[in-house]
């Protein structure tokens, strides 16, 4: 399979298909978002990507008009050009509230992390920690193998795609299928 251009059956009419990437730290997980990300695109699909961060993130700095506005006691702030909108919150979201903020207008939305939720995943395997998450999570649809050895499950229920010889292609096939198949659902 080397061809990416296959038609997206994406429905922008239907409330956008929700897909946990997760993996272990350096497994993979942002360049396997950015090469979905470019696909898509591609075919002028809006997908959005919402990032989990177990550290303390700071998109302001400090000599921006925003940084100041936080620092001086603002629980939000909103800044907008005519080519982007940001919104920064002074309090945690969970991701149902995260998701909700993208149900209108997009077709696919992307999680990275929050191992815990119940979205179908794909578990990246970068090495042998990564393997506990197949058994340890719920709603695994897909195994991206990235780890030098096989996984070996009984597992029936979930798709295990080796990096090195299938690649993401396999996936972006994965992945519209499945995105298809709930289209289905919602008719």
């Amino acid at each position: 399979m080397n061809d990416t251009s296959r038609p997206s059956t994406i429905d922008r009419q239907h409330t956008p298909v929700v897909i946990q990437i997760v993996g272990y730290k350096n497994s993979g997980k942002t360049t396997l978002i950015g090469a979905l990300l470019q696909h898509w695109s591609t075919q002028g699909k809006k997908v959005a990507v919402i990032k989990h961060d177990a550290h303390e993130f700071q998109m302001d700095h400090a000599g921006t008009d925003t940084y100041a506005h936080t620092q001086a006691g603002a629980a939000a702030i909103a800044i907008s050009s005519a080519t982007r909108t940001a919104i920064i919150e002074q309090h945690s979201s969970t991701l149902e509230e995260l998701i909700s903020r993208f149900e209108v207008g997009y077709d696919l939305i992307l999680v990275e992390g929050f191992k815990q939720a119940h979205y179908p995943k794909i578990v990246i395997v970068a090495d042998e920690q990564g393997i506990s998450l197949v058994h340890e999570l719920v709603q695994v649809k897909w195994v991206y193998n990235r780890y030098s050895s096989s996984i070996s499950s009984n597992l029936k229920e979930i798709t295990f795609i080796d990096a090195e010889k299938d690649g993401i292609i396999t996936i972006i096939h994965e992945l519209e299928n499945y995105i298809e198949a709930q289209g289905e659902h919602q008719k």
